[in-house]
């Protein structure tokens, strides 16, 4: 793995970027730069390879080989041989994200439906609680 610790993910990890102008795209970690940095290319999801910050990404399961400090081409060749994008949208992370957008997309009145239907939910859980610890 070339001296890069598991912890920080090693060449060849797909990533998720949390945080920052790129969030919401994947991509592939091609090399460390330092403790807190990595170099990261994402050509399917329209990543420019840029050196990303350790705190603004997730690091995901998935893995494809390629060299140290390859080419975009290389990168682009190896997420299309394993089939990657497919698998990423298929991850949790990916659903969660898309849950994240759908609710950031609501409205005010979609909001207020949600939270009306959360506070029911919890009230009809709480009266239940209650109902069991009397009975016990």
């Amino acid at each position: 793995s070339s001296g890069i610790n598991a912890e920080y993910g090693e060449i060849g990890n797909v990533c998720f970027i949390r945080l920052g102008e790129n969030a919401g795209k994947t991509g592939v970690v091609e090399d460390l730069v330092d403790q807190k940095h990595l170099l990261i290319d994402g050509p399917d999801s329209g990543l420019a390879r840029s050196v990303i910050r350790l705190n603004q990404i997730a690091i995901t399961d998935l893995k494809v080989k390629i060299p140290r400090g390859c080419k975009t081409k290389v990168v682009r060749a190896a997420l299309a041989k394993d089939d990657i994008p497919a698998k990423f949208l298929k991850s949790g992370l990916s659903k969660k994200s898309e849950a994240q957008q759908a609710k950031a997309a609501l409205g005010d009145f979609a909001r207020f439906k949600m939270r009306e239907s959360k506070t029911a939910h919890n009230r009809k859980i709480r009266s239940t609680v209650r109902k069991l610890k009397k009975s016990s």
